[in-house]
């Protein structure tokens, strides 16, 4: 009925004063939190992104919003705390008969004893109600024969658990009692300030259990190098392994802090009555004369390293992991709770898995990077929605209440306006009280905006089985201009568009689709997909297996994004490295990359502005981001500038080219005498087969 308030998890966190940046709370937050206050308080109070005022009676109390910080930090607590209260104010203050049996302490009294049935609970019911210094410091709730408010004591508790004054920040208690009430909106709460304490993004929240967080810190470590950067700390003998702390230098006080880390198999701890180790993992330590089987011991301490110290310390391990293996992971505590974040410092094609280390994923990939709207055409059945999928499923994270950082949304025929991307408000729902209907597209720019370290993907497939225009429109104004936040009627609080969202479009060609508009396609690299006779042709003597991608959760994703960013703030390595020179076939043309570049953009602009198929400012930008994105993800020796133009002249140029013989036959006669100039193979490719579409039907297009 009752948790203990003695639990080590339920405890409030330390103030980490080094770690409290200004909480800025959203819009909604605001609302809410302001909303909760005048509730209470019945007066008047503000609160904005950074301070907060509330009257009370004729006085006003200002406050930081660091003090939500603190709220959150007691989190635990006073939701196990609330229940006490709660119980006495709805069973007890109310019963003249029971009250009058606590005030003269006689807890033998048959009611009393009906009402909590469970000896444990009345035990901790009666250390709550006598403010048992150790148990529920504060105020006792009963003054002699009268009984204190449940937020009077609630407060007077909370602020002997943490180290703030009392006479300063007594508000402070009422602020979380009425938080405590609230638990929906503590929860909002507490994800916002654990995201601007410290970016959790890419962590995994290690066990409030002291033996199973080293056990997952262990696994961890494991699973990296076999224990290989700490090998030269680990002394054996024939029953335990332990780690010699004098080797650490001087990154821990002289003790025996990991005095018997793991047993081995002849040890009494190692299996059976007396065992002290987790009995369902062995590890294989490799050293130079054998490999020695162990386990890990299950006997840990989180206390205080001190010199002298002997047993296994919880914060001994995670110091020397943090030191040793400073370039894989990094372990945290944040608001009470430790976090292991794997560290990435670049994303590299190498690292893919073979699925995705085909030319097409590496095109898909390189064009996320220069620009988040990629299309996707080709046949039905060619792998657009898959190599998109798999490509989201790698980098997939998932947030602590389980929502990961993508979605496929199939587009229906009937989707003739914004309302099927953005939403509505329903001035029907909730009896009449009105509700905006989000959309999954919309709770996912949400979370992409609670977590903008994270990479977010929007699948859309089938794109255009209705009019693009129709329904894409206003967010794809919103994707070239991330700074205007949407104007959505009825929605509550602010949505800002996410620069760290990432859009997918897959496109067939039939007779129950539309044509994309010039429009679109100037927003996006489009990649057409044609697979080669000879991997149409291999599902006939070998089955193909295409499960669900693993996530590879070694901090890739972020590291993606990381590198997007630095692509789209104007970063263009491949022009730092002068040695490369190229002279073109007539031998008339020598200068840098980005020279040569230009140059032959210039040569392709000439010809297609005479048919009024120029391009503008965004193309020759986006090209370069391509460019520049191909450069950072290619081994130098595998990076081929006139490859890497002819990608971009297929997926930037070529797509927006459609018309008759007449207005484009000429243009593409030209193209393809470029294309051989500068051995720009797929391009030709694709000019080829346009030009013999024109001349069957007189009408040619890319898509």
């Amino acid at each position: 009925m009752f948790a203990d308030l003695l639990l080590e998890e339920i405890q409030p966190g330390e103030i980490d004063v080094k770690n409290i940046p200004d909480i800025e709370l959203t819009e909604s937050l605001e609302y809410d939190l302001q909303k909760m206050l005048e509730e209470e308080e019945g007066s008047f109070s503000k609160v904005s992104n950074k301070t907060s005022v509330v009257q009370t009676d004729k006085n006003y109390v200002f406050f930081s919003n660091q003090w939500l910080y603190l709220a959150v930090l007691c989190k635990k607590y006073a939701e196990s705390l609330k229940p006490y209260g709660d119980f006495f104010d709805n069973k007890l203050r109310g019963n003249q008969h029971v009250m009058s049996a606590l005030v003269k302490k006689d807890f033998t009294d048959a009611d009393w004893i009906e009402l909590i049935p469970e000896q444990v609970d009345r035990e901790r019911m009666i250390k709550f109600i006598e403010a048992d210094s150790t148990y529920r410091p504060g105020k006792a709730l009963l003054n002699g024969d009268k009984a204190r408010s449940i937020k009077d004591i609630f407060g007077s508790c909370i602020l002997k658990k943490i180290a703030v004054p009392d006479a300063s920040s007594a508000y402070l208690g009422n602020l979380i009692y009425y938080l405590a009430k609230r638990p929906d909106l503590y929860d909002r709460l507490e994800k916002e300030v654990t995201l601007q304490i410290g970016n959790v993004g890419n962590a995994k929240k290690l066990s409030r259990i002291t033996k199973d967080c080293a056990r997952q810190i262990i696994d961890v470590i494991y699973n990296i190098d076999k224990f290989e950067k700490i090998k030269s700390l680990l002394e054996v003998n024939e029953k335990n392994i332990k780690v010699n702390i004098s080797k650490t230098g001087k990154l821990l006080p002289a003790g025996n802090f990991l005095r018997y880390l793991f047993a081995r198999p002849n040890s009494d701890l190692y299996a059976g009555d007396k065992a002290r180790v987790f009995v369902d993992k062995e590890y294989i330590i490799s050293f130079e004369t054998e490999n020695v089987e162990c386990r890990l011991t299950t006997e840990w301490v989180d206390s205080e390293i001190a010199e002298g110290g002997n047993g296994n310390y919880l914060k001994a391990l995670i110091a020397i992991v943090n030191e040793y293996y400073k370039e894989n992971i990094e372990i945290k505590t944040i608001l009470g709770e430790r976090y292991l974040y794997m560290i990435k410092e670049k994303f590299e094609l190498q690292d893919l898995p073979e699925v995705l280390k085909t030319d097409f994923a590496r095109r898909y990939i390189t064009s996320l990077l220069a620009k988040p709207f990629v299309i996707l055409t080709g046949n039905s059945g060619t792998g657009k929605t898959r190599i998109s999928k798999q490509f989201a499923e790698y980098l997939e994270w998932k947030s602590d209440d389980g929502k990961k950082n993508w979605v496929i949304i199939p587009v229906g025929a009937d989707w003739t306006d914004n309302t099927k991307i953005l939403g509505y408000y329903n001035p029907l729902a909730e009896d009449g009280k009105g509700k905006y209907e989000k959309t999954k597209i919309v709770e996912l720019i949400e979370e992409a905006n609670r977590h903008k370290e994270i990479p977010y993907f929007v699948i859309l497939d089938e794109m255009n089985l209705s009019h693009v225009e129709r329904y894409f429109s206003d967010f794809l104004s919103h994707m070239e201009t991330p700074d205007t936040p949407f104007e959505l009627e009825g929605y509550a609080g602010r949505l800002d568009y996410p620069e760290n969202m990432f859009v997918v479009g897959t496109v067939n060609i039939d007779e129950t689709t539309y044509m994309f508009s010039p429009k679109v396609l100037d927003r996006a690299n489009v990649i057409e997909f044609k697979p080669q006779k000879e991997d149409v042709f291999k599902v006939f003597s070998a089955a193909e297996t295409v499960g669900k991608m693993v996530p590879v959760n070694d901090g890739s994703a972020q590291a993606f994004l990381k590198l997007a960013k630095e692509i789209r703030t104007g970063k263009f390595a491949v022009d730092e490295d002068l040695t490369h020179y190229y002279t073109d076939v007539d031998g008339d043309f020598t200068g840098s990359n980005l020279d040569y570049v230009e140059g032959v953009f210039s040569d392709i602009y000439e010809i297609v502005q005479k048919y009024d198929f120029e391009f503008a400012f965004r193309t020759v930008k986006e090209i370069r981001n391509y460019i520049a994105a191909a450069y950072e993800l290619l081994e130098k020796t595998e990076f081929n500038l006139n490859q890497i133009i002819d990608e971009q002249l297929l997926q930037k140029i070529l797509p927006k080219i459609h018309g008759n013989k007449k207005e484009i036959g000429q243009m593409l006669d030209e193209l393809t005498g470029l294309c051989d100039k500068y051995s720009l193979v797929l391009s030709k490719k694709k000019i080829e087969q346009m030009k013999g579409k024109l001349a069957k039907v007189q009408y040619a297009s890319f898509i």
